[in-house]
């Protein structure tokens, strides 16, 4: 008689243990931002005491942490004559450029624009702050606020 469990009990065990074993399903997939997103910001400008509002929408391609996409949005400035349209929300296609997903955090920049924020945790939402900066006629601009995204399903 050899000592031990029997050949039968043993693979049972080797079955039940090994479903016990869980992993969660996004701690097997990371999160991604590839994909179309629709975004908006509100931006502040305090030493001219101006203000910023956009719509619009971003695009993303994503390689392991990296990332680089396109985006455009619309909006108007304002400031005490009323309100114009300013060179952050022309509509023209802008690039994004230098993308760094880490886990939930992200960054990444335009021409005029830095940007980070995080990702929710069931991926659809991105929220965070900007901060953008441009000459207009000899005078410099500083803009900061917040922005946001909706992943478009």
């Amino acid at each position: 008689m050899s000592k031990g469990l029997p050949s039968g009990l043993a693979l049972g065990l080797l079955v039940v243990l090994g479903s016990c074993t869980h992993e969660h399903p996004t701690s097997s997939s990371p999160l991604s931002v590839a994909g179309s997103w629709t975004q908006g910001a509100r931006l502040s400008e305090t030493t001219h005491n101006q203000t910023h509002i956009h719509t619009g929408s971003f695009s993303f391609a994503q390689h392991g942490d990296a990332f680089t996409g396109s985006g455009q949005q619309s909006g108007l400035c304002h400031d005490a004559s009323g309100d114009y349209a300013g060179p952050l929300a022309t509509g023209a296609v802008f690039q994004i450029t230098e993308g760094v997903q880490r886990g939930a955090k992200v960054r990444f920049k335009t021409a005029l624009c830095s940007y980070e924020g995080l990702v929710s945790a069931d991926g659809a939402h991105m929220s965070g702050t900007a901060s953008c900066s441009y000459l207009d006629g000899g005078v410099r601009f500083s803009w900061a606020g917040d922005w946001l995204a909706d992943r478009v399903r």
